[in-house]
């Protein structure tokens, strides 16, 4: 009796689950399946294309307050990695080289030939490794908030 009473008290303090959150005013979310996974992605505007890949632990939510601003004079399209929010989470294939294909095959798949990418922390690893396998494809390549390579605290050495 006493561990049901405590079940009971635990479930009802526990807090709702996060509710889904509305579409970014102009834009559409959508999924497409590349590179055998299914990415969740949102899009919108018009000109050309931006893609805003997201950091650890994130998805392409934290791209919200800059999205409508590129929107005026670009196509943002600002996917979930995989493994990460609405995407698929497969067993495998999370080699940054591999995540940078999904992206290639998205941005195709749309119509782009040429992309300007923009990388946060993990998303800075996969933009990288696009840049570095398509550079046919990238217009522009724009990388931040990483450490600096030989630095622990990511402080300049010297």
């Amino acid at each position: 009796m006493l561990m049901s009473l405590a079940v009971a008290v635990l479930l009802a303090s526990a807090p709702a689950p996060a509710a889904k959150a509305a579409p970014t005013a102009g834009f559409t979310e959508k999924f497409a399946d590349v590179n055998g996974v299914r990415l969740h992605y949102s899009i919108g505007g018009k000109g050309p294309a931006v893609v805003l890949l997201h950091g650890f632990a994130q998805t392409g939510l934290m791209w919200r307050p800059i999205m409508p601003l590129l929107a005026q004079h670009h196509t943002v399209i600002v996917p979930d990695l995989r493994g990460a929010g609405d995407s698929a989470k497969p067993e495998g294939g999370y080699d940054k080289k591999n995540m940078a294909v999904d992206i290639h095959e998205l941005t195709r798949s749309l119509g782009f030939d040429r992309v300007s990418v923009v990388g946060h922390d993990i998303g800075l690893m996969v933009a990288y490794a696009y840049a570095a396998q398509f550079p046919e494809g990238t217009d522009r390549l724009v990388l931040m908030d990483a450490f600096l390579p030989g630095s622990v605290t990511g402080r300049a050495c010297g």
